[in-house]
């Protein structure tokens, strides 16, 4: 029998976690079809311990469906050319396959790998040259007017600002 696991909220399946932000960008909005199925037939590799060690070689791609490597050649390709996808390894032929590594997630490094762990850039797609979108671009802040025309709301709970932080007058 299979060992099952209880603990509270565990999932009884693997998925796949992209971040929203990334879906949002404008390099990942226009990525043909083909490389955004790469992105996430790479990422069904992740098994929580081997960011940068996701193989994109035609044979591993194989177990997921691709049937041309020209097609996956190309795919890679435009997904390299993204920011949120990095070469951690170069292929070298015949034994060695090439590597990659996806940035919102922490480099897990081996000392094979051809980069430098301490310049994985973590996060860099959360940027504003990135073209992160703000949900609240063009909306005005509204304050709520008191009767005395001081905000209420600008102040925590519990502090009057006419009565002083510990609740009594301000002498002046």
């Amino acid at each position: 029998m299979a060992k099952r696991d209880h603990r509270k909220g565990a999932l009884p399946f693997k998925f796949v976690a992209i971040p929203v932000p990334v879906l949002e960008s404008p390099a990942y909005r226009v990525l043909p079809s083909a490389a955004r199925s790469l992105l996430i037939d790479l990422l069904m590799q992740f098994t929580g311990k081997n960011n940068g060690r996701l193989c994109v070689s035609f044979v591993a791609m194989q177990r997921y469906g691709w049937t041309s490597a020209r097609k996956l050649d190309k795919a890679k390709h435009e997904l390299l050319s993204t920011p949120f996808v990095l070469v951690t390894r170069k292929g070298r032929p015949p034994r060695t396959a090439e590597w990659v590594g996806v940035t919102w997630l922490a480099l897990d490094y081996e000392k094979t790998m051809d980069v430098d762990p301490r310049a994985w850039p973590y996060m860099n797609f959360l940027t504003i040259e990135a073209g992160a979108i703000d949900p609240n671009e063009g909306r005005e802040k509204q304050f709520v007017q008191s009767r005395n025309g001081i905000d209420e709301k600008a102040f925590p709970r519990g502090i009057n600002p006419e009565m002083g932080s510990m609740g009594g007058p301000i002498h002046a």
